[in-house]
């Protein structure tokens, strides 16, 4: 809900301040990180967060555009977004904002550290027979409970010349769910937000 208000910053589609904090309350902003952030931390940030390849030139832009004032909105990023992306780049599926702002949200909210530790806490909350089932919606999220669930269903982490398992460690779950499960056809044509959604599920042990 919260990325359907415009208001908030959180979309590329329509002008708004450069806000994207899910709490508001929060101190960091989507403002601070554009205009905060130096020209390398903002690449680190667009490449890793979003995937995005321009990353580096990105970021040069926006480091460019600041020396003559701040970037306040979001039409103004996107403006910069666009002219550092070269014109038959921009041709390749999407709008050519989306990455830089995927990664400019997760950095704000700081996502992915709080997603891992959401899933620690609810492994240690289940009984055994509990399951977890988790929808995500980009590679990085994806990645974060693919990793998260192989740690809980591994067992002995003994170098394998070792005759007996002196670790003890045991299997905390086990993964229902060796491929994600996505969207069907179906459920695409009612919701086309699910194209990227990937549900994984564990059950403790």
């Amino acid at each position: 809900h919260q990325l359907d208000e415009a208001e908030r910053g959180f979309s590329y589609m329509a002008d708004a301040p450069l806000d994207m904090r899910m709490d508001q309350s929060a101190v960091k902003s989507a403002y601070e990180v554009v205009n905060g952030y130096s020209e390398q931390q903002l690449a680190d940030v667009i490449f890793r967060y979003g995937e995005e390849k321009w990353a580096k030139r990105i970021a040069q832009f926006i480091a460019e555009w600041r020396k003559e004032k701040p970037l306040e909105t979001t039409m103004e990023l996107v403006e910069v977004i666009r002219a550092a992306i070269p014109k038959g780049a921009r041709l390749e599926g999407g709008n050519p904002a989306k990455r830089t702002f995927q990664a400019i949200r997760i950095e704000v909210n700081g996502e992915l550290a709080i997603l891992r530790g959401a899933l620690d806490a609810f492994a240690d909350r289940l009984k055994a027979g509990g399951r977890l089932a988790v929808i995500t919606f980009h590679s990085l999220e994806d990645r974060i409970v693919k990793d998260a669930f192989r740690d809980l269903a591994q067992g002995c982490i003994c170098p394998k010349e070792f005759p007996v398992c002196v670790c003890g460690r045991k299997p905390r779950a086990k993964i229902l769910t060796k491929k994600p499960v996505t969207a069907s056809a179906e459920e695409l044509r009612k919701n086309s937000r699910a194209k990227s959604a990937k549900l994984r599920v564990i059950e403790m042990l």
